[in-house]
């Protein structure tokens, strides 16, 4: 061997040490994020001890938390940081086995671990929790492809998985409320409209009279309610509109209303609206 080429090597040997020893010594983390990231169980880990072959494994964490390494046998990690996992190892070879040992941990395979979203959403099932562990209330409404036609935007309800109950409008979702953390067992459920199956019907002087489904939001007025009729047609009389609430019959000027725009009259379900029509 040239003595060039000897030097050379002596050299790469030489920094290779010195990389080792320049790490930390609580873990060699691939970065800051990864270090930090909290163990779970059925995350599978990669265990990598300098100058230490035998020791060198790939295991996953149990569901007891604990996983199992060369002489040490099983330490719980679970709830630990890479860092800090990576740290209770070194201790442990410390104690009995190696002198100033050196070790990486790293994550080769993520537990993955779920939110649900059921009921009356478009795509309804269930979403990975990221690895960073952050998701919000409006990211996992967008997951799901948002409400269906169907669903009750007043009434979304979060279950968290320690049992606490949050009910949600859509509006607010889409406001300061979306931005609510989330966690792994967490269920958002989102029940179908109580409007859903409702009726209401407008007879007399309209192009299309008889019943006719309640709108699923749940809101209609007198005006909207006509035009879903087909409208009034020429022989109606819009100053003689009824409607018939539960036995309790309510007159109304419909031109009035439609004219004045700023207070309209709202139809409840099973309102049988009522239009007469003109005397010549």
């Amino acid at each position: 061997m040239s003595k060039p080429f000897e030097k050379t090597m002596k050299f790469v040997g030489w920094y290779r040490f010195m990389l080792v020893l320049i790490l930390p010594v609580a873990a060699l983390a691939a970065d800051k994020e990864e270090a930090t990231y909290i163990l779970r169980p059925n995350d599978v880990i990669s265990v990598a001890v300098y100058e230490e072959a035998d020791l060198c494994v790939q295991v996953r964490i149990l569901k007891t938390g604990q996983a199992s390494f060369p002489l040490i046998g099983p330490v719980q990690i679970s709830g630990l940081t890479i860092s800090a996992a990576a740290e209770r190892l070194r201790e442990l070879y410390a104690k009995d086995y190696l002198v100033d040992p050196k070790l990486n941990i790293s994550v080769t395979d993520y537990a993955t671990e779920f939110i649900s979203v059921i009921g009356a959403v478009k795509s309804p099932g269930q979403i990975p929790m990221p690895v960073s562990g952050h998701i919000d209330l409006v990211t996992a409404m967008t997951s799901c492809g948002g409400l269906a036609e169907t669903a009750d935007a007043n009434g979304i309800r979060l279950v968290r998985a320690s049992g606490a109950i949050s009910t949600y409008t859509m509006d607010a979702i889409q406001g300061a409320s979306g931005r609510t953390q989330l966690a792994a067992g967490d269920r958002i459920i989102v029940n179908q409209s109580a409007f859903i199956g409702k009726t209401f019907a407008v007879l007399g002087q309209v192009s299309k009279p008889g019943p006719l489904p309640f709108p699923v939001k749940g809101k209609l007025d007198l005006v909207n309610a006509i035009a879903i009729a087909g409208g009034l047609t020429d022989l109606a009389n819009p100053k003689k509109v009824s409607i018939n609430r539960k036995g309790t019959v309510i007159l109304v000027d419909f031109k009035a209303i439609s004219q004045r725009g700023d207070r309209p009259f709202l139809i409840e379900p099973d309102d049988v609206i009522t239009v007469a029509e003109r005397l010549f």
